[in-house]
This record gives C-alpha cells, sequence and structure tokens, in this order.
C-alpha cells in the first residue's frame, strides 16, 4: 500500500533525480561540448523555423486541421514513446540507492519520482524550441488565448508517452529477467525491435499519399494537437481537444497504475540473469592449448607477432560478448535504412545501394571494434601497458579485426553492388577504390578518437550489468570525419552534379541565413557576410562537372589517406604517453 503523501513524495524524488541529473552534465565537458554542437544546430533550425512562421503565418485566416496532420503528430509521439521505452530498458529501469528508498517509501512514489524525471529531462530539451515557435506563432496569428492550451497540450502528450514507454521498458525488463530465451538471446530481439520499429517508422513517413497519415489521425493520442490549437485561427474539433485533455489525464492515472504492477514484480522478483550471464561467460577451449583463439573462432588471425593478435582477440572477443555497447551502431543504420527504404520506393536501391556500401562497411569495421580502446581495457589497462613493447603493436592489433574483415567486404560487396546496379565500369572502380582507402582510414581512425575522447565510466544496460560504449563525442567525430571525406569522394565519383549542387547551397542559402537574420536585426556586416556567401555559392554552381568529378573524388580520398596517417601515429603516441591522473 502506498504511503500518505505518495503524490508529494514522488514528486520530490523526480526533482532530486532532475537534479543529478543537471549535476552529471556539469561534470562532464565532453558531453557539454557535444551538446553545444547539437544545441547550436537545433537552435539553428528553430530559429530558421521561427522566422518561417513569423513570415508565413501572419495575417492567417481560418484553416481546417486535417487528419494527415494529426497523424504526422501521433507518429511522432509514438516514436517519444519508444524512446523512453528505450531509456526504460537500459538506463532508468532502477533508482539510485535503490534498497534504502524502497524501505523509505512506496513504489507508487519511486515510478512517479522516475516517471516525472524523465519528463522533466524531455522538457529542458524541447522547452525552449517549442517556446520560441510556438510563441512566434502567437505572435503572428495575434491569438493569446491559445498559451494555456498549447501548454497543457505539450505537459499531456509528453507524460503520456513517457508512462507508456516506462510500462513498455520495464515489461521487456521483465520478459528478461524471468525468461531464460529471452535473457539469453535479448541483444539479438533487442536488435530486432528496434529494426521493425524503425522500419515502421520510416515506412508509415514514406505512405502519406496512401492515407496511412490519416488513419493513424484517427488515435485519440494525435489530438493532442487539437487541444494545442485552441484559440488559434486553425480550425480544430473541440470535442477531440476535450478527449485529449481529459483521456490524457485518465491515460497517467491508468498507465500509473500498470506502471506500479510491473515495477513491483520486476524490482521485488527473482531473476534468471545472473544464471544465463554465468553461462556465457565460460569459454570452451574444446581441449585447445588457447582458449582466447578458442573464443574467436571462427575467425582466425594471420601470422602476425604475438602481441598483436592477442590484442585482436581481445578486440574481438569484447565486441561479441557485450553486444550492448555496439548499440551505438543501430541509428546510423536505421537511417541508412530509411534512406534505402526510399530509395527502394523511388525503385532506385541497386543505385543507392552501390553508394552506401563503399561508406557503411568500412564505418561498421571501424566502429565495431576500436571506438574506444582504453574503455574496453577496463581493469587489465595497466597490464596492456606495461606489457605491449609498442604502441605500434597495440594499434596494429586494434585495426586488425576491422581491417580482415571490412577490407574484403567492402571490396566485394560495393564490385557486386556496382555491377547489379549497373554502374558504368569507371565508376565501379572507382567506388571500389574509394571503399578500400576508406576501410583502411576507419580502422585506424576509429581508435585514435576513441584515445582522445575515451570512456571510462560504465552504464547499466541492465538491473545487473554494465558495459563501457564509447562516447558520444567519438562517435559524432568518427562519423562525422570519415562521412565528410567518403561522402565527398563518392558523391563525386557517381554524381559530381550533385555534389556541386550540395556545395552551392550549403554555401549560398544555408550559411547565409544566420548572417540574413542578424542583418535584419539591424547589424549591417551580416548582411555584407550573406552577400559574399551568396555569391560564393553561386560561383560553385557554375562550376564545370569535370574538375568537380574528379577534383572533388581525389580531394575526398587524399584528406581520408592524410587522416589515416595522423590517426596511426596518434594512437601509437597516446598509448606510449598515457599517464593515470
Amino acid at each position: 500500500m502506498p504511503e500518505p503523501n505518495w503524490s508529494r513524495h514522488g514528486l520530490a524524488i523526480g526533482r532530486q533525480e532532475f537534479r543529478r541529473t543537471v549535476r552529471s552534465l556539469r561534470g562532464d565537458s565532453t558531453r557539454l561540448v557535444l551538446m553545444g554542437f547539437v544545441a547550436l544546430f537545433f537552435g539553428s533550425v528553430t530559429l530558421l523555423g521561427t522566422w518561417l512562421v513569423l513570415r508565413f503565418a501572419d495575417g492567417l485566416g481560418p484553416v481546417s486541421l486535417t487528419d494527415g496532420i494529426r497523424g504526422s503528430i501521433a507518429l511522432q509521439w509514438l516514436f517519444a514513446v519508444f524512446i523512453f521505452a528505450q531509456r526504460a530498458g537500459s538506463r532508468h529501469d532502477r533508482i539510485d540507492s535503490e534498497p534504502l528508498v524502497l524501505t523509505t517509501v512506496s513504489v507508487r512514489s519511486v515510478t512517479i519520482g522516475i516517471v516525472t524525471a524523465e519528463v522533466a529531462r524531455a522538457l529542458a530539451y524541447i522547452g525552449i524550441p517549442i517556446a520560441l515557435l510556438g510563441g512566434a506563432f502567437v505572435y503572428a496569428t495575434a491569438s493569446p488565448l491559445m498559451v494555456p492550451f498549447l501548454a497543457l497540450a505539450v505537459v499531456l502528450s509528453i507524460a503520456t508517452a513517457a508512462v507508456l514507454g516506462y510500462a513498455l521498458g520495464l515489461a521487456a525488463n521483465l520478459l528478461v529477467a524471468r525468461v531464460r530465451f529471452v535473457a539469453r538471446h535479448k541483444s539479438a530481439l533487442a536488435v530486432v525491435v528496434v529494426i521493425v520499429f524503425f522500419g515502421a517508422y520510416f515506412g508509415a513517413q514514406n505512405l502519406v499519399a496512401d492515407g496511412a497519415m490519416a488513419l493513424l489521425g484517427l488515435a485519440p493520442f494525435a489530438w493532442f494537437v487539437d487541444l494545442a490549437l485552441l484559440g488559434s485561427p486553425v480550425v480544430v474539433s473541440v470535442p477531440r481537444a476535450a478527449v485529449a485533455a481529459v483521456g490524457g489525464v485518465a491515460w497517467l492515472a491508468g498507465c500509473g497504475l500498470v506502471v506500479e504492477r510491473l515495477a513491483t514484480a520486476y524490482w521485488f522478483g527473482d531473476s534468471v540473469r545472473n544464471e544465463v550471464a554465468e553461462a556465457q561467460a565460460r569459454v570452451d577451449a574444446d581441449g585447445a592449448r588457447d582458449p582466447l583463439a578458442a573464443a574467436v573462432r571462427p575467425l582466425r588471425f594471420p601470422a602476425v607477432a604475438r602481441p598483436t593478435r592477442r590484442v585482436a582477440q581481445r578486440a574481438v572477443v569484447v565486441a561479441r560478448r557485450n553486444p550492448s555497447r555496439l548499440s551505438f551502431l543501430l541509428f546510423p543504420l536505421i537511417f541508412a535504412g530509411s534512406y534505402l527504404y526510399g530509395a527502394a520506393e523511388a525503385g532506385g536501391l541497386p543505385e543507392s545501394l552501390a553508394v552506401a556500401v563503399p561508406l557503411l562497411v568500412p564505418w561498421l569495421a571501424g566502429g565495431t571494434f576500436g571506438l574506444n580502446p582504453f574503455g574496453d581495457e577496463g581493469a587489465v589497462l595497466p597490464a596492456t601497458l606495461v606489457s605491449l613493447p609498442s604502441g605500434r603493436q597495440y594499434a596494429a592489433g586494434l585495426a586488425l579485426p576491422g581491417l580482415l574483415l571490412g577490407l574484403p567486404l567492402t571490396v566485394a560487396l560495393t564490385a557486386v553492388a556496382g555491377v547489379v546496379a549497373p554502374v558504368p565500369p569507371v565508376e565501379v572502380g572507382l567506388l571500389v577504390a574509394a571503399g578500400a582507402v576508406l576501410a583502411v582510414a576507419a580502422v585506424v581512425l576509429a581508435p585514435a578518437v576513441g584515445m582522445t575522447f575515451p570512456r571510462y565510466d560504465p552504464i547499466q544496460v541492465r538491473s545487473d550489468r554494465e558495459v563501457v560504449p564509447p562516447s558520444l563525442s567519438a562517435v559524432a567525430l568518427y562519423t562525422l570525419a570519415l562521412g565528410l571525406t567518403g561522402g565527398v569522394a563518392i558523391t563525386a565519383a557517381v554524381s559530381p552534379a550533385t555534389l556541386r549542387n550540395t556545395l552551392s547551397l550549403v554555401v549560398g542559402f544555408l550559411l547565409p541565413v544566420p548572417f540574413g537574420l542578424l542583418a535584419d536585426a539591424g547589424l549591417g556586416p551580416a548582411g555584407g557576410v550573406a552577400s559574399w556567401l551568396s555569391g560564393v555559392g553561386a560561383e560553385i554552381g557554375a562550376l564545370p562537372l569535370t574538375p568537380v568529378h574528379w577534383g572533388g573524388y581525389a580531394l575526398g580520398l587524399l584528406a581520408a589517406v592524410l587522416l589515416a596517417g595522423w590517426s596511426a601515429r596518434a594512437v601509437v603516441r597516446r598509448f606510449e604517453g598515457y599517464t593515470y591522473g
């Protein structure tokens, strides 16, 4: 039974959990820098959206809200549910100091606190953009009565998504804790769930013309947009808005009771995880003299120095036994899958595969084995530092698994995709060469970036298991560096016009936007910068295709080669110069 004042206790727990999140963020300078770049990007997008709203919503007359728009909002709500479920199933399935908290307050208070903290974190991320865009719309349409309804709709939509997502996350963890098959294959099942969800998500986005969005707009959770637009010139359904408001509160109460039941069963019930983890941790050498070599079978390494081979074998074992640390690979793969799905819908899947393979396979090869070398070493890092004769052997060992698997796969798959497309033979050769260069560059770039932005602190991926994934900064910088160099070379090889037009658009249109906004605010020099950038973009758009084709290809691969050379030296230097501080 819940204790008296359980609602007040739950809100206090949520407030404290949110404060812990803020404090941990203040102490992580790397995350702050990365979030600064993300905030800069989304801030620019928000400012651009605000400017568009102010310009085109001024004097907006009565317009009707369609089911297609409602369906688009509903799809984003479902996406939020998935994100909350993923967080509940991986990081926030339990509260800190659990034995003390659960013997002090009830499970209901704890679940309210956890969900409240999740809602506060979400509002901290999206609150300012929504306030700017919503404020601009209110100002442009002269509809101040819309403000309270907009705030209520935003809070209710996030809270309902959070409580449902947390219930789904706890249910998934409960299955892992009680069912041996699920516990044994949880990583593979998680990958399947992610692929299915994002496949359906992007599939629904591509089926707008077929009425999928309109059907989704009939769901009650799509009616938060009716509630948000009450008091504006947009013609909404008042009954639907009322259902969204009343039903949202009822949804919170009902799902809250479900969360309480699931949390009680999960936190206080038995688990088979330890038994399954111990079984998976055993190395069956089958009588072999080398258990580490047996652990990486059927993969066999060439005859290299023993220290190099040991580093390579351990990198494979770490990747194989801790697949949860590779979850960062899923999201770029999902976006790549959505790109290929859209290409398939348009009938251009073979050509898109020919372009994607020489970039995606090297990215996977480098990111799988070497994006957090020091963190992967864990407690044995001191022994590794003093046992290897040189940093060259460590660098070679880290690069060997990705090179052994990634290089032949990249060359073979790129050649096959180019022939099937069909792509002209010259372009196939250019793509194969680019893929080979990028495969070599990726396997040395990933360790260099991972050593520059290492991560040592584990995260709790399950109730009884922690892993040390690569840092977000390392993932972002590695993806950006390889994507820019490889993307320029590959695009120049197959479509120099696309490269030329993209550069012209970025330089001549997107970059001048913030300077144009500053000029509109009365800063004269900013207008000159915007005009100069627009002129440069126009000059880029007028370049002949032949120099763009060969020059862009050569410059992209040259940048990748130079990056690979720097990376190889950086790995050796950071290994040999590493000190504990």
